[in-house]
């Protein structure tokens, strides 16, 4: 083997064996190293193995000289904690738009950025119910990113799935032809934005919900569109005419209310017992779910469209169990 070709060969062995045996609470001596590459059937002196260290960190590998505990040597700095990892594999686990094999596969990426070490420290955490069945989900999230980027219409099918858990297509499978603006998640599901410039109007798509989705190779009139003000008026991704829906709230509710709708929302009057809020955003059946859960903590104030809406629910309850009682 030539001298160049040795380097390298070693050069890549120290940073496997960097890689396999050490972290920031795991160093390994220079006699150590040396012995690990001779067992990889690579003779190396201490000053090639400082030629080749040298290199590594001037290619950009963190590889950091300790003294500690009465030991001395090499490691590398991760770029990943495993309470980083952790929190990451969690976020996985909880997402439903994603299957649990792609949650077993992500999991397993995100653990090789730790050391063997740290690996065990990280446990593989409860999975989320009702994950999604659909394996393409981040295969789709990647062509919808890339046809957003560049304005490229796409086609897909969309469907729920029926009582015995088969797809039921809507539309009798006929094929969406919208515009992607944007990919967003929210409360554990990943969404896309489209633009219909049949109805001039964005709304919201699950991912995880589409198949057969073709991406367009000519580039529409882009569409100015703005995520952040989308995300303050919609209630959990679901889209209507923005309204000032105003609350009157017990003072329990605050902590479920910041947890809900943020720390920046607007507090419009203080009582004793009581405080009101505004928001803006649109009626939508989540946003009544939601108020219905806090029934006897919570007064819609305005407007009146949301109060008729919930008068009309309640009158409907009570004669559905007045009939169930006779």
């Amino acid at each position: 083997m030539n001298p160049v070709a040795g380097h390298i060969a070693r050069t890549f062995a120290i940073l496997d064996i960097l890689n396999e045996q050490t972290d920031q609470n795991h160093c390994i001596s220079m006699n150590d190293l040396v012995l690990f590459l001779e067992d990889r059937n690579i003779t190396a002196e201490r000053k090639a193995v400082y030629k080749s260290i040298h290199a590594l960190q001037d290619h950009g590998y963190d590889i950091r000289y300790t003294r500690r505990d009465g030991q001395n040597g090499y490691y590398i700095e991760r770029p990943w904690s495993s309470s980083e990892i952790r929190v990451l594999i969690d976020a996985v686990n909880s997402s439903y738009s994603l299957s649990e094999k792609v949650s077993g596969e992500l999991n397993q990426k995100l653990k090789t950025c730790l050391s063997p070490f740290e690996q065990e420290l990280v446990p593989e955490g409860s999975v989320a119910r009702n994950k999604t069945d659909n394996d393409d989900v981040l295969e789709l999230i990647s062509k919808l990113l890339q046809a957003a980027s560049k304005s490229l219409p796409v086609e897909f099918c969309y469907y729920d799935l029926t009582l015995t858990r088969k797809k039921q297509y809507r539309r009798s499978k006929a094929v969406y032809r919208l515009l992607p603006v944007a990919v967003m998640e929210n409360s554990g599901r990943y969404y896309c934005v489209f633009y219909s410039r049949k109805h001039s109007s964005f709304a919201n798509y699950r991912i995880d919900k589409m198949n057969s989705l073709i991406v367009g190779s000519e580039p529409e009139e882009p569409v100015r569109f703005d995520a952040e003000r989308w995300a303050e008026t919609s209630f959990q991704m679901y889209r209507g005419d923005p309204v000032t829906v105003q609350l009157e709230c017990e003072r329990s509710m605050v902590p479920i209310i910041f947890d809900q709708f943020g720390k920046n929302i607007l507090v419009s009057a203080v009582g004793e017992h009581t405080f009101t809020i505004n928001l803006k955003t649109s009626i939508s059946p989540t946003l009544i779910s939601w108020i219905l859960m806090f029934y006897d903590r919570i007064t819609v104030k305005a407007p009146d469209e949301l109060i008729d809406r919930l008068l009309e629910i309640a009158d409907s309850v009570c004669q559905n169990y007045r009939k169930a009682l006779k």
